[in-house]
């Protein structure tokens, strides 16, 4: 019975694997095929998936419903919460598919299942598109609220009138607000590792939440002193360069443990967080000049530490070294604008390359370049003396 019934499972296994990696395939040689409101995850879900399978010695039964990947190894379950789950394909005892309709948990589910996770230090609650678990006071909770639900619309809007139709979030997104530094970096050690510790918020491709730490690191290095934390200049570019990310993985402009390049991730992200405290809402208007990213860009051109794009496009080095990652925010951030800017056709392209990437597709540097030429139009060192030229006359 064990034999017959684990032959079962290897070939429902592979005839899937076969299928999943045909749509990959197709989806890499055809991304300008489908519109961009298909590539987001919800047009890929069906049935309910169960499966059981071998982890460290225990035996694990999951449901959720698989992610189309390319991977002949991997298989990418996502549950009820969200959670992408990775599990080798050797590690499967059994799969069992039914016709009933893959459904997300709603947000009482979700409110129950953090507050049990997270104990009574903390309280959830919700608004119209965000389920808030935090530990922080009062005051700066519903701050944050605020701030996600401006930027949750200026999102989809700024989109929308460049004629980009996402779509949005099948459920509410999870946001932790950790009031406490040490339970922040606790919870975060599992995920960052020891990097945690240099970092006040991330979002989780894996969970698919964004873990942010409630503290004014901003006053205590004598900025803007008697702020409330929340609303410190970086703490609030913190919430919505985390909280970009989010939405961006959850609209289908990309698409959750996909390799899109850092430059182009993290150069997003910076685009719609401009911190302002002399506004009432605490941060600028989307698309605003990042004054901290510009000053930087501008002193790095006048000793001529400038990155040359074909490095930034094609490589992720540069984030990954001390020396040289804030540069590589600052100048991601610079072709972003300059970009969206003057480039905005061409951008929308790249964007729906990028919208068609599958989870755990194979990435190179030649791949990437590949994707922005052509996007473009151009070669990128024909483009980067345009950029050159742009950024200089930014103010």
């Amino acid at each position: 019975m064990r034999e017959e019934s684990s032959a079962t499972v290897k070939n429902c296994v592979t005839i899937r694997a076969v299928l999943l990696f045909l749509t990959a395939l197709l989806c890499l040689l055809s991304p300008s095929l489908l519109p961009l409101s298909l590539h987001s995850l919800q047009g890929r879900l069906h049935a309910v998936d169960i499966v059981t399978f071998q982890d460290g010695g225990h035996q694990i039964t999951l449901k959720g419903t698989f992610v189309t990947t390319p991977s002949l190894d991997t298989l990418l379950l996502m549950t009820a919460d969200s959670h992408y789950h990775l599990l080798k394909k050797q590690s499967v005892i059994e799969q069992i598919s039914d016709s009933a309709p893959f459904e997300y948990a709603d947000k009482g589910v979700v409110s129950r299942t953090l507050q049990r996770e997270f104990g009574s230090q903390f309280n959830v609650q919700s608004s119209t598109h965000y389920v808030i678990c935090s530990s922080a006071s009062a005051v700066d909770t519903n701050r944050c609220t605020a701030a996600l639900e401006r930027l949750f619309k200026g999102f989809f809007a700024f989109w929308r009138n460049r004629g980009l139709s996402l779509t949005p979030p099948p459920n509410q997104l999870v946001i932790v607000l950790h009031g406490n530094r040490e339970m922040y970096q606790q919870h975060g050690q599992n995920e960052l590792g020891a990097a945690v510790s240099s970092v006040h918020g991330y979002y989780s491709q894996k969970t698919n939440r964004v873990n942010l730490l409630a503290i004014d690191v901003a006053q205590r290095n004598g900025i803007a002193r008697g702020a409330s934390s929340i609303l410190a200049s970086r703490t609030m570019a913190t919430v919505i360069h985390e909280a970009t990310h989010q939405l961006s993985y959850n609209s289908g402009l990309q698409t959750r443990l996909a390799p899109h390049p850092l430059w182009f991730s993290e150069g997003l992200a910076i685009f719609f967080e401009p911190p302002n405290l002399k506004t009432q809402t605490g941060y600028q208007p989307i698309g605003s000049v990042s004054p901290l990213h510009l000053g930087i860009y501008r002193t790095a051109s006048r000793v001529r530490k400038v990155m040359n794009l074909e490095e930034l496009v094609s490589h992720d080095r540069a984030f990954r070294d001390s020396a040289t990652i804030r540069m590589a925010y600052a100048q991601s951030w610079a072709l972003t604008y300059f970009l969206i800017r003057t480039r905005r056709e061409e951008f929308l392209n790249y964007l729906k390359t990028h919208g068609a990437k599958q989870s755990l597709c194979a990435d190179n540097s030649e791949i990437r370049l590949r994707d922005f030429e052509e996007a473009f139009g151009e070669t990128i060192r024909e483009l980067q003396r345009g950029f050159q030229r742009y950024m200089q006359r930014v103010n």
